[in-house]
């Protein structure tokens, strides 16, 4: 019983989100689990295409990697790359694709996207470049303004720089101390305001369930 009232209060603050990011001229959907985001992905993205992704656990657990590299797409697999040379150039090429896929840090409850990276192979192409970026996020992802977007962002980046074995000072403490570190990954913030330049290019899957970090 709790497991379904809380889907359905999940569902019911998706419905408000997914309406909110429609009237900022992004293209949104709301689905229930994790495993159905493999369907949407397959009905957005026609066969053939060029798709790269960005770093990402979301992705990953609800199994679009896995289609993307079994499936009829030319997919510049960003996590096959063997040498630094190799991962700059598969970078690269994800500004010429047809589809650009990642995850959000925040979502605001007045449709703003809020990201962080660190180098900016995320966010880079979700500015400019591919002609389409498919975001898939789940519900723990949403909050209420940017201010909370920014303070969650600090509160999951430690754990971001712990999974990347990266030897930042956050790691060793457990907290954002905005540091120095040449291994920083709180680096480029972007917040996407709207979708008016340019209606339809993001397509935002919202999930029901608390996915990623």
């Amino acid at each position: 019983m709790r497991t379904e009232l809380y889907t359905w209060k999940y569902m019911e603050l998706g419905e408000k989100v997914v309406s909110t990011l429609k009237e900022k001229r992004h293209d949104a959907y709301l689905v229930e689990k994790k495993e159905d985001v493999i369907q949407k992905v397959k009905d957005l993205i026609p066969s053939g295409s060029k798709v790269a992704v960005g770093g990402s656990i979301t992705l990953n657990e609800c199994g679009i990697l896995e289609l993307l590299r079994n499936g009829d797409y030319e997919f510049y697999d960003r996590y096959s790359a063997k040498s630094h040379e190799e991962s700059i150039r598969i970078n690269r090429q994800a500004f010429e694709t047809d589809f650009f896929l990642c995850s959000a840090n925040a979502i605001t409850l007045d449709g703003k996207i809020v990201q962080l990276d660190g180098t900016g192979t995320r966010v880079a192409p979700m500015i400019w470049g591919p002609r389409n970026v498919i975001i898939v996020a789940g519900m723990n992802k949403i909050v209420s303004s940017i201010d909370a977007a920014l303070e969650r962002i600090r509160f999951i980046s430690p754990m971001n720089a712990k999974r990347l074995n990266i030897k930042t000072p956050c790691t060793r403490i457990g907290e954002c101390i905005n540091c120095e570190s040449s291994e920083r990954i709180c680096v480029h913030h972007v917040i996407v305001e709207t979708g008016v330049r340019t209606p339809g290019r993001f397509k935002i899957i919202l999930v029901a369930q608390d996915l990623g970090l």
